[in-house]
């Protein structure tokens, strides 16, 4: 039996489902976690939504985000089943991991090469472009037609984790999905102005410090740049506005690896890698803890703003001679 025959019986069976996804959620975790949702209901099943962290400003336009609890997920011993979706480790879910243990069956959606496979039944595929991508052939497979508002979920999850369909990531049948969602009634153009053109002015300007601070190393080939609590204090801004400022340092000509390290408590530094070519920033998260895919990854590193760069930059180095760069000083 496949782990997405598994799944569906696994589903079927279950008459109340946790649906849950990673810390500081971005698009595909979070329109994977809503358009599953949508589909199950369509099921008559009973299902709930859960965070750690509350879903971000620019997607709570999508079609059932207001109901979506955050914080503490409550009661446990609940649910037939947690669906756990777009999670590398069990750790990733947060505040929502004691309610995902209490459930007698776990499954877990994921695309990320470094999923630790914790659930009771896994369905990791590294080569979809996002999760939602497999969440669209589930849904598929279980029989429930596409509507305009899974349809909207599941794109948006789509266009982000593929920075538009412009990263390698995207490929013929991450276009055969988006086309199959845009039939069902997914807008495009509004996914967009919601997701990329409607910023709060204090995100723009923590921007705007964080690429005139940014730092190069390596002869350029690594940009970093640091965004302190006090920076997000300051512009009245959360962790989940800082998402996409490290594709600026990225985009920078000559650059190999990104890096943007956020202080989201004290002496805990989050921090996110992004590669352009060769370098394995998967590999690089790894040694910290972390993980994801080998272009874009992620880790937590305690300690201060200082002691994480230093750490990090031993292993960057690392990795980009290992990939055949040389500089000099």
């Amino acid at each position: 039996m496949t782990a997405l025959s598994e799944i569906i019986e696994a589903l079927k069976s279950a008459r109340s489902i946790f649906i849950t996804t990673h810390v500081v959620p971005d698009g595909d975790a979070v329109g994977s976690l809503l358009g599953m949702k949508l589909a199950l209901e369509r099921l008559g099943k009973q299902c709930e939504a859960g965070l750690s962290d509350p879903v971000p400003p620019s997607l709570r336009f999508l079609p059932g985000s207001t109901g979506v609890r955050s914080g503490k997920c409550g009661v446990t011993e609940r649910y037939d089943l947690a669906l756990v979706l777009d999670c590398g480790s069990l750790d990733r879910v947060g505040q929502c991991v004691e309610t995902v243990e209490a459930c007698p069956i776990s499954v877990s959606i994921d695309h990320h090469a470094t999923n630790t496979r914790f659930a009771s039944i896994n369905w990791v595929d590294a080569e979809a472009a996002a999760t939602c991508q497999l969440v669209a052939e589930l849904i598929s497979a279980m029989g429930v037609e596409y509507d305009s508002d899974i349809a909207t979920c599941l794109f948006t999850g789509l266009s982000t984790d593929t920075g538009s369909f412009r990263y390698s990531n995207t490929r013929a049948s991450t276009f055969r999905t988006a086309a199959a969602l845009a039939d069902a009634g997914a807008r495009p153009w509004e996914i967009a102005q919601n997701v990329y053109d409607s910023k709060p002015y204090g995100s723009l300007a923590a921007l705007a410090e964080a690429i005139l601070g940014i730092e190069f190393s390596c002869g350029r080939l690594i940009a970093s740049m640091a965004i302190t609590a006090a920076d997000m204090a300051r512009h009245g801004i959360t962790e989940g506005d800082t998402e996409g400022f490290i594709g600026y340092a990225r985009s920078i000509e000559g650059v190999e690896v990104a890096v943007a390290f956020r202080e989201v408590g004290l002496g805990t530094i989050r921090v996110g890698l992004r590669s352009k070519e060769t370098v394995n920033v998967a590999g690089v998260a790894g040694e910290f803890g972390g993980g994801g895919h080998v272009r874009a990854s992620g880790c937590t590193i305690q300690g201060t703003m200082e002691e994480a760069r230093s750490r990090l930059m031993v292993s960057l180095e690392r990795s980009l001679r290992e990939a055949g760069y040389t500089w000099t000083a």
